[in-house]
């Protein structure tokens, strides 16, 4: 492994790669589902701990007027393993994508197209009506007397 010790800035910008590679990862997890990603998600929640923890030593290490060598090889050392652990989840994200949707996954889309098509069936029979909306919502007496031919003025 070559060291980037001497190049703040360089190692600044592999640790804002990394970083946009992780939201990247995390997003792709979160779209193939909870049974088959919980082992992943939580990988991916110890590479966020590892990232800040990478963050702070590297601000820490150039804190002072001139960095810290020895602490920036350990800062690219941190790097070099998150970045590595990365490639792995990346990796087995990847295969899981390959294969066929989880149960639950294909329970949810079944129960999301039989709601709808209840909901437009339900539509379809009621139109514009519905029998569980109070008359007396949201309207005033102008509105009831026109639409149920009741007089004009008020009585009372």
């Amino acid at each position: 492994m070559t060291t980037n010790a001497h190049k703040p800035e360089q190692i600044a910008e592999e640790i804002a790669r990394t970083e946009s590679k992780l939201e990247e990862l995390q997003h792709e997890i979160a779209e193939i589902g909870e049974p088959a990603a919980h082992d992943l998600r939580q990988r991916v929640e110890a590479l966020k701990i590892g990232e800040n923890a990478l963050q702070r030593n590297f601000a820490e290490a150039q804190a002072g007027k001139k960095p810290d060598l020895e602490r920036m090889k350990k800062v690219e050392a941190l790097l070099h393993h998150i970045e590595v652990e990365e490639a792995s989840v990346q990796h087995e994200a990847d295969f899981l994508h390959l294969g066929a949707p989880s149960s639950v996954s294909l329970a949810v889309e079944g129960s999301v197209r039989l709601y709808d098509l209840g909901a437009r069936g339900i539509k379809r029979i009621l139109r514009d009506r519905r029998p569980w909306r109070s008359p007396f919502v949201n309207r005033t007496y102008k509105t009831l007397a026109a639409k149920f031919n009741l007089p004009e003025e008020d009585d009372r």
